[in-house]
């Protein structure tokens, strides 16, 4: 039968922090033992919690940058706002998972238990911070892109009547401003990022 590692850490520590005084009673030693594991166990579910977390917003990004990876043809301002949304929903919740971070700083102890745990979310809050600074790269090359588009088809629609490629300059306007709305909710995004990271990594160093 096979040992699921995350268990197996989980009670080698729980057990190596578990001192009982000297002529404790066994009814005293049990008591004690239970409540290290009981103490442990809930922030397991917390740590765990973290991880379902950080886990989602890093398969968002994987959707942003296939959506921008797969776009044959300008993304549309509906598109683009879309897309917006997704950022700013994954920002609020680095946001939440640096606040509980910082939270569990003052409460961390040495525990193999828990650094099972914070090791896999600092993974990941390295992992989304590549991917934010890999959507950053796809989003400047779609901007840079658009504009040259832009100034093309905004020559051309004032000859044919205000059309070109069935967009009016309108259309092409609202493009180019959703694209610096989006730019903009990515650069709150990465400086989300950095501070996830940050409060991750320290989170690490104190659980080891």
């Amino acid at each position: 039968m096979k040992t699921n590692p995350l268990a197996a850490a989980f009670f080698t520590a729980v057990f190596a922090v578990v001192i009982i005084p000297a002529g404790a009673s066994p009814a005293a030693a049990k008591a004690r033992a239970d409540a290290v594991v009981n103490e442990t166990a809930a922030k397991v579910e917390k740590m765990k919690s973290v991880l379902f977390s950080l886990v989602r917003h890093d398969e968002c990004l994987d959707g942003v940058i296939d959506k921008f990876s797969s776009s044959n043809a300008r993304l549309s301002a509906h598109e683009i706002s879309t897309l917006g949304l997704t950022l700013k929903t994954v920002k609020g919740g680095l946001e939440a998972v640096s606040a509980r971070n910082k939270k569990s700083f003052s409460e961390a102890r040495p525990n193999a238990a828990l650094a099972v745990y914070t090791r896999t979310i600092l993974s990941y809050s390295r992992s989304i911070s590549r991917k934010t600074a890999k959507i950053d790269a796809l989003l400047a090359h779609a901007a840079l892109s658009s504009k040259k588009t832009a100034m093309r088809d905004a020559v051309s629609s004032k000859k044919s009547g205000g059309i070109r490629n069935g967009k009016k300059l309108t259309q092409i306007l609202e493009e180019q401003q959703a694209l610096e709305r989006l730019s903009a909710d990515l650069q709150a995004l990465k400086a989300s990022s950095r501070k996830l990271t940050a409060t991750s990594n320290w989170l690490d160093i104190v659980s080891k």
